[in-house]
């Protein structure tokens, strides 16, 4: 069987599940910061070139993309996580966010529909991987609900649900919304069936996902973006800001508690979070961030704990 590496290098024909151990078992993931286990990933593929940049970067290229995705997985490899990998799509620009498809819980999947219609496409290869890891769809957004798992973040028994505000940023860029009122709406109910409380942040236009700005590192600790986000919505918690000019370093993926992956370009964050007794793997993921992607949005967390 050929190595994660050498299929993430591979054609970008979309097929089903391309690896996957024994199916796991329950409890999935009962919290955020849990070590890490299992994730569900996705090669890019050439339509990552047509994404529209951050304002003042240039292009991603497939290329580096895919060797900077080949990295990832080799660290995530050497971290103990196993990856289940579904093929490239050659027409989905963002087909590597597998994190902005679904959500899992102690006891299955919450199946999202993401903003963009031509994300929709994403959403069938993503239950079909669930399906094989052994986790059961619990219930998924429907019409006319929109809402991106990236928006999404559980912390301590709070769903914290972001929303993009239609209004220019503090510094001047326009950007529109995601999801809408009928998928935030869908997400609470379900949550605070499970006793959960449900906390809407307000979101900078720009600001692509809420997890691209914030993440949840310990029980008790988020590492945010100042200026793009309303962080008094996460009273009680301990906040450690990111500098402004490296915004999307406040997307983390976690491998256990303050233990991180990094974009090793937001130079003067890592450092701050080292400071802070937070343990960084800082990889190039450049091609990624040009889109505004994190290491947060590059996998989803299948198992933790």
């Amino acid at each position: 069987m050929p190595s994660l590496l050498g299929r993430a290098l591979g054609d970008e024909k979309r097929t089903d599940v391309i690896s996957a151990s024994k199916p796991l078992k329950p409890p999935f993931i009962r919290n955020e910061v849990g070590t890490l286990r299992a994730v569900l990933v996705a090669p890019p593929s050439s339509a990552l070139e047509r994404e529209q940049p951050l304002p003042g970067e240039p292009n991603a290229i497939e290329e580096r993309a895919r060797a900077q995705y080949g990295v990832f997985l080799m660290r995530l490899r050497a971290h103990g996580v196993k990856a289940i990998e579904i093929g490239a799509d050659p027409v989905a620009p963002l087909g590597s966010l597998c994190a902005d498809i679904a959500l899992v819980f102690a006891d299955g999947a919450f199946l999202m529909r993401p903003s963009e219609v031509n994300r929709r496409r994403e959403v069938g290869p993503v239950e079909a991987a669930l399906d094989v890891a052994g986790i059961p769809i619990l219930r998924r957004i429907e019409p006319p609900g929109l809402l991106d798992g990236g928006d999404v973040m559980l912390a301590n028994g709070t769903v914290f649900i972001g929303v993009s505000q239609r209004r220019q940023s503090d510094i001047g860029i326009p950007g529109g919304t995601n999801g809408n009122q009928h998928g935030r709406e869908q997400l609470a109910a379900f949550a605070r069936e499970r006793g959960l409380n449900v906390v809407e942040v307000p979101l900078a236009a720009e600001v692509r996902r809420l997890r691209s700005v914030a993440s949840l590192v310990d029980e008790r600790t988020i590492v945010y973006a100042a200026g793009l986000l309303d962080h008094e919505k996460f009273a009680g918690f301990d906040l450690v800001d990111v500098p402004r000019g490296e915004d999307y370093a406040g997307g983390l993926l976690v491998f256990g508690p303050r233990r991180v992956i990094a974009n090793l370009r937001f130079r003067e964050t890592i450092p701050r979070l080292r400071k802070a007794k937070i343990a960084v793997d800082a990889i190039d993921l450049w091609e990624f961030g040009k889109i505004g992607a994190t290491p947060s949005s590059l996998a989803l967390p299948l198992k933790r704990g």
